[in-house]
């Protein structure tokens, strides 16, 4: 009888939190991987069109990682919501009039080469007193996925990067890596 009154408010616990959370069939689903877009994951802007002079750059970004999770719209439903934001890091530059500046970013939902849903985030980035170096987060942006029940969410794919020019992207693509 003593092992029993000890066991006894342990059984009842299991026996209560069983009944807890979504149904013991129901899972989150499955994300998509979300990637960065190769030559729209840095950017480097500067005071004087076409320059890469580094007296003339007023910020430098760079995307650092992109995060989110996914969830389903309604209890037994396939339409399928994902909430992502991303990470960046800025430079300021030795250009850069001031403390603080803009910069655009995107996220994108995919499937295959077509954008379904495509967001523009307008990110300001605030450099603090003797503080030369920054890194925030995107705010969260939720976007839906297109599933049925025989396309899952692996089926799409989730996008980011910033917003850049064509002379930016260009610069880019001469100067991969940097």
């Amino acid at each position: 009888m003593p092992v029993l009154s000890k066991l006894s408010p342990l059984l009842v616990l299991t026996a209560l939190l069983a009944g807890c959370g979504p149904d013991k069939d129901e899972f989150a689903p499955p994300c998509p991987r979300p990637i960065m877009v190769r030559g729209l994951e840095d950017l480097s802007r500067y005071s004087t069109e076409g320059s890469h002079d580094l007296a003339d750059l007023v910020v430098q970004g760079r995307l650092a990682a992109i995060g989110g999770s996914c969830k389903f719209t309604e209890r037994h439903s396939t339409t399928v919501e994902a909430t992502v934001s991303a990470r960046t890091e800025f430079l300021r530059g030795p250009a850069m009039q001031g403390r603080a500046t803009s910069v655009r970013l995107f996220i994108a939902v995919t499937e295959g080469n077509t954008v379904l849903d495509k967001q523009i985030i307008e990110m300001p980035v605030e450099f603090p007193t003797n503080v030369d170096r920054v890194a925030l987060d995107t705010p969260a942006v939720r976007m839906v996925l297109p599933t049925t029940p025989t396309k899952s969410p692996a089926a799409f794919g989730i996008v980011a990067g910033f917003q850049l020019t064509p002379a930016e992207v260009a610069a880019n693509r001469q100067n991969p890596g940097r």
